[in-house]
């Protein structure tokens, strides 16, 4: 089952794996559709629905082996 989680607690994740990031690059990114671990949709303003079982599969992929 995937779990929603919000931007803010998407950067937290993002920032402890070592990635520069922040709210407002992680949002501008989903609207973009550069990151297939969530989504931007219009409404009134966006929403942003970010998977976090994506998120972590996203992170392990690009981080560093030891």
């Amino acid at each position: 089952m995937l779990r929603v989680i919000s931007s803010v607690e998407a950067v937290e994740r993002l920032k402890a794996a070592g990635f520069n990031t922040n709210v407002n690059r992680l949002n501008a990114g989903l609207r973009q559709g550069v990151y297939p671990f969530g989504c931007a949709i219009k409404l009134n303003e966006y929403v942003y629905e970010i998977y976090s079982t994506l998120l972590d599969k996203w992170i392990a992929e690009r981080s560093e082996r030891t």
